[in-house]
C-alpha cells in the first residue's frame, strides 16, 4: 500500500483524509514544523506529501516547508490542501512548489479522488510513453519556436498516441491554420470553466489533430479575443489540465513574465530554448535564463535549439551553448521554404517528411528512436563503371 504522508494540525483534516484514502495508502500525520517533520519524513519515505495550508500564517510558511519536505523526501509529489477557489492563494501554493491545491470542503467522495489520481501520477509510465511537460521557450519574437513546438508535440502524440500543445502565442495561435483542423475552445475558456473541469469534459471541448492523436489548446485564436484571463487563472487552468495528459507541451510564446516563467520552470521536465545564429538573439536568451528563478538548473534541464543552423555562420552551435552555459543543444537545419509550405497546406513537416534531416532532429529531441535511412544496393553496373574510369 501507498504511503502518503500529511502535515496538518487540524484534527477534522486528518479523519477526513483518512476516510478518503482508505483502502488506498497509509495516511502518516506529521507535525508542521520542518524541525519536527524532517526526520521522521526521511524515514517515512512517503510518495505523496499533503500539506494542510490554511490561514495565511500557514501560506506565508509553504516556501519553507515544502522546501524541507524536498530536502528531506526528495522529489516526492506535494499537494497543498487549501482554499482552491482563491487564485491568489492558488498561486501562492503553485509559487511556493506545491504540485497541485485541494479544496478544503471538497467532498469525501471527491477528496478521494483526488488522492487516487495523484497516487495515479506517482505511478511509472507504461512502457513506450514519454511522461513530460515540455517548454518552449522563443529567444526572438518572430523566430521558429512555434513551428519547433507544434512538430514536436505533433511527433509525441504520434508516438504515444496522446499529448496536448498548448499554445500561449499572441496575438493567435497558428496551430489551427498549421494543423488543418477547426478551433473553438480555448486556454481562456478552460479557466472560466475550471471549477468542472475534469478529463471528459476537456476533451469534448478541444481541438483535435486525427493524423497524430494530438490535443490543442490555445491561449488565444484569433488576433480579435478578449481574453480576460489572468497570470494567475492562466497558472491555475494549466495546473488542473497538466495531470490529465501524461505528455504536454507548451509554447511560451509572448510569454516573459517572471511569476509566470518560475511557475512553468519549476514544472517543467525540459526546457527547449530556440535562438537563431545571431549575437541579438543570444543576448535576449540569456536574459531569458537570467530571468527564471536560482533554483532551476538550466545546464542539466534546458536545451539549446539553434534554429536555422548553418555551418557557414561563425557563431557555431558550441559557442552558443558556452555562452549560454549549457551542456545540451541541437541544431535544426535550414528548412523554411519547405516548413512555410507544409504550414500552408495545413500538413506538419514531421509527418510530411520524416525522414528529412530537420524531422530527424526534432525526433531526437524528443527522444523517439531516429530512422535510419537504409543503406542503397550497390548495382553490379554502377560498381564496373566506377572501376572503369
Amino acid at each position: 500500500m501507498h504511503r502518503v504522508a500529511l502535515l496538518a494540525h487540524d484534527q477534522f483534516l486528518m479523519g477526513r483524509v483518512r476516510a478518503a484514502a482508505a483502502d488506498l495508502a497509509g495516511v502518516s500525520v506529521l507535525p508542521m514544523l520542518p524541525s519536527k517533520f524532517a526526520p521522521e519524513l526521511a524515514m517515512l519515505k512517503p510518495v505523496l506529501v499533503l500539506v494542510d495550508a490554511a490561514g495565511p500564517e500557514t501560506l506565508a510558511m509553504l516556501p519553507q516547508i515544502i522546501a524541507s519536505v524536498a530536502a528531506s523526501a526528495g522529489d516526492v509529489p506535494v499537494v497543498t490542501i487549501g482554499n482552491a477557489g482563491n487564485a491568489a492563494d492558488v498561486l501562492t501554493a503553485v509559487r511556493a512548489g506545491s504540485n497541485d491545491v485541494i479544496d478544503r470542503e471538497e467532498p469525501i467522495a471527491n477528496l478521494r479522488a483526488q488522492i487516487e489520481r495523484r497516487l495515479a501520477d506517482t505511478d511509472p509510465c507504461r512502457p513506450g510513453e514519454a511522461c513530460g511537460f515540455s517548454v518552449v521557450l522563443n529567444a526572438q519574437a518572430g523566430g521558429g519556436g512555434g513551428l519547433f513546438a507544434l512538430n514536436l508535440a505533433v511527433l509525441l502524440a504520434s508516438r504515444t498516441k496522446e499529448a496536448l500543445y498548448v499554445d500561449c502565442q499572441l496575438p493567435a495561435s497558428d496551430a489551427g491554420a498549421a494543423l488543418d483542423i477547426g478551433i473553438s475552445y480555448s486556454l481562456a475558456d478552460a479557466a472560466r470553466d475550471i471549477g468542472r473541469m475534469d478529463r471528459t469534459l476537456l476533451l469534448s471541448a478541444i481541438a483535435h489533430h486525427a493524423p497524430s492523436s494530438l490535443s490543442v489548446l490555445p491561449l488565444a485564436i484569433r488576433a480579435s479575443d478578449q481574453l480576460g484571463i489572468s497570470h494567475e487563472g492562466l497558472l491555475a487552468a494549466l495546473r488542473t489540465i497538466r495531470p490529465l495528459f501524461r505528455n504536454l507541451v507548451l509554447n511560451a510564446g509572448s510569454l516573459r513574465e517572471p511569476g509566470v516563467l518560475d511557475v512553468l520552470s519549476d514544472w517543467a521536465t525540459r526546457v527547449h530554448l530556440v535562438v537563431p545564429q545571431t549575437v541579438t538573439a543570444l543576448r535576449h536568451a540569456k536574459a531569458l535564463l537570467d530571468a527564471l528563478p536560482s533554483r532551476f538548473d538550466a545546464s542539466e534541464r534546458v536545451q539549446l535549439v539553434v534554429d536555422q543552423f548553418s555551418p557557414r555562420i561563425e557563431l557555431s552551435p558550441q559557442k552558443m551553448c558556452d555562452a549560454l552555459g549549457l551542456d545540451q543543444m541541437i541544431a535544426l537545419p535550414d528548412a523554411r521554404d519547405e516548413l512555410i509550405n507544409g504550414f500552408n497546406i495545413g500538413r506538419p513537416y514531421v509527418l510530411a517528411k520524416p525522414r528529412a534531416p530537420w524531422s530527424q532532429t526534432i525526433a531526437a529531441a524528443a527522444g523517439v528512436p531516429v530512422c535510419v535511412e537504409p543503406a542503397r544496393p550497390r548495382s553490379l553496373i554502377g560498381a564496373f563503371r566506377r572501376k572503369s574510369a
